[in-house]
């Protein structure tokens, strides 16, 4: 077992995500829901979205993020939206494309990448140290998660 250094070992406060379900994000959460139900069916325990902001550093960091099918991610005057497909509704404002330490991790967040392949790339990107990097790319992953905007790639299972 590696020893963590003590930039590594950050302590975040665990919370649960404050999800409200309305009849248009019941769906949406639906599907992660059954992931997790399935799955302890098999005898698999699972995590629901909203514990992801419990989790440990170092099990996020295995969380491959991804924008949510439903919504399509534009630049518009300066600034990067997501637009929810399915229904006419007012585009929600993300970040500026001037802020780097947003863009650079945001346009990773493609299925393919996970958290902590994301902050080391951030970490290089912007000269910060691994943790700082880790905290930004989960604080910006957890704030799309609450309105469904992004949402983990595959049914999270706990390790261990």
């Amino acid at each position: 077992m590696k020893k963590q250094s003590r930039e590594n070992s950050i302590k975040h406060p665990r919370r649960d995500l404050p999800f409200t379900c309305s009849r248009r994000t019941f769906f949406r959460a639906l599907f992660q829901e059954a992931a997790v139900i399935r799955g302890s069916l098999k005898g698999k325990p699972g995590f629901r979205l909203s514990e992801l902001g419990s989790l440990p550093d170092d099990e996020l960091a295995q969380v491959k993020p991804m924008v949510h099918p439903q919504y399509e991610i534009f630049i518009d005057e300066g600034n990067v939206w997501a637009r929810y497909k399915l229904k006419e509704r007012a585009p929600l404002k993300l970040f500026s494309t001037e802020e780097r330490e947003n863009l650079v991790p945001f346009t990773m967040f493609d299925g393919q990448h996970t958290l902590g392949e994301i902050s080391s790339h951030l970490a290089q990107e912007m000269d910060w140290t691994q943790a700082r990097a880790l905290a930004h790319v989960r604080d910006l992953f957890l704030s799309l998660v609450t309105p469904m905007i992004c949402v983990p790639a595959d049914p999270l299972e706990p390790s261990g």
